[in-house]
C-alpha cells in the first residue's frame, strides 16, 4: 500500500541525486540536472515493464513529475504525495480494469 514511499525514496532520494551529481560532474554544463532527472525517470518508467509499452511510457512521464517537484522543492515528502495523489486517482478512475491490453 506504502510502494509509493519506497519508490519515492529510492528513485528521487537515491537515484535523481546520484544520477544529477553524475551529470554534474562530466556534463558541467547548465543542463546537467534535467539530464540526472530524465535518466532518472527512465529507470523509473523501466521498473514498471510489467504493465506493457504503454504502462512504461506513463510511469516515465509521470517519473518526471515526481522528479521535477522534488528537484523543485528539494523535499522527498513532496515527491511522495504526489505519487500518492497519482496513485489513488488512478485506483479510482481504473479500478477493476486491467493495466495492460
Amino acid at each position: 500500500m506504502f510502494v509509493w514511499v519506497l519508490e519515492e525514496s529510492f528513485f528521487r532520494g537515491i537515484v535523481q541525486t546520484l544520477c544529477m551529481r553524475w551529470a554534474r560532474h562530466w556534463g558541467r554544463s547548465s543542463h546537467a540536472d534535467g539530464w540526472g532527472l530524465i535518466v532518472a525517470s527512465l529507470f523509473f518508467g523501466g521498473v514498471h515493464a510489467g504493465g506493457g509499452l504503454t504502462f512504461v511510457l506513463l510511469a516515465t512521464l509521470v517519473g518526471l513529475a515526481y522528479g521535477l517537484v522534488y528537484y523543485l522543492t528539494g523535499r522527498i515528502d513532496s515527491a511522495v504525495f504526489l505519487h500518492f495523489a497519482v496513485n489513488t486517482v488512478h485506483q479510482l478512475a481504473f479500478a477493476g480494469l486491467p493495466v495492460a491490453a
